[in-house]
């Protein structure tokens, strides 16, 4: 019997004979196991994991979109702001003032901190859901998650506890 929990979640062992195949990664718990390898580095289950995992870290959002739109809007209204605050307080003042207020505004102005905000956040939550075992496989449907109000699962082995 092999315990696959760390590749399929299931909390039972699983019977294999001769000539079953195996998961790289599970536990032989009954006895010792002679196996063949057909597959190493990129073409083992666990790569696939981590190929899935990377693609939906590289996968944007309609929220990280609309963060990138609004960071581009944001950026000509900061350097506005900091052109007409230069030219102000060049007139009202001297130079030198007009430079520290300039970077004043566009140090509060910024809008680096949304467009970095929202990709990091959802990077985040990734991270977070895999290391608790949950797969996400595109951030779109993480954002659509939030719509949902009924979960049916098919296999209750996967949702037990111990």
């Amino acid at each position: 019997e092999f315990d696959e929990s760390m590749i399929t979640g299931e909390s039972r062992t699983v019977l294999r004979s001769s000539g079953s195949k195996v998961i790289a990664g599970t536990v032989a718990t009954d006895n010792t196991v002679r196996v063949q390898v057909t597959a190493v580095g990129d073409d083992t289950a666990l790569a696939g994991i981590q190929r899935l995992v990377a693609e939906a870290q590289a996968s944007s959002s309609k929220a990280q979109a609309l963060a990138d739109r609004a960071a581009g809007f944001l950026f000509y209204f900061a350097a506005g702001a900091g052109v007409l605050t230069f030219i102000v307080w060049s007139l009202l003042g001297s130079v030198p003032d007009a430079v520290t207020r300039t970077v004043t505004v566009l140090v509060i102005a910024c809008p680096h901190a949304l467009g970095l905000a929202i990709p990091l956040v959802i990077a985040i939550s990734t991270e977070q859901a895999a290391r608790a075992g949950v797969l996400i496989k595109s951030r779109l449907a993480l954002e659509r998650m939030r719509t949902i109000d009924v979960v049916l699962f098919d296999k209750t082995g996967t949702l037990t506890k111990g």
